[in-house]
């Protein structure tokens, strides 16, 4: 699995950015499902891609580049590269579809969306 904790990171005006709120379930770590969220809504997979090269997977990667363990709120900054343009519902298959039923986490809200015009 990639490393997506990226606390440095400023999100660019070409980035979509989701403010999650999570609970994660008991013995999970915070951080660790921060890190499981953004990689199952963006290019982490059971299976192995032959057509994702590491140089790929670098640039369409999501930065977890906020964090309040206190709160339970996350922020992901995906590429907008990671999405068709224009395609509205891949795009929320990605960020509010299958992550619900994530078996490390006991709750999970999307509080917020960002989108660069581009991708509308």
């Amino acid at each position: 699995m990639l490393e997506y904790i990226d606390t440095g990171y400023i999100p660019t005006d070409r980035d979509i950015v989701c403010e999650y709120r999570i609970e994660p379930a008991s013995g999970v770590d915070f951080q660790d499902a921060c890190t499981n969220l953004a990689g199952e809504s963006s290019i982490d997979t059971w299976a192995d891609i032959l057509t994702l090269s590491p140089e790929l997977a670098l640039k369409l990667k999501p930065h977890v580049f906020e964090m309040d363990e206190k709160e339970g709120f996350v922020k992901i900054a995906y590429p907008s590269a990671l999405f068709e343009v224009e395609s509205i519902p891949q795009l929320l298959s990605s960020i509010a579809g299958n992550i619900f039923s994530m078996k490390l986490l006991n709750n999970l809200r999307l509080m917020d969306v960002t989108f660069p015009k581009e991708v509308i």
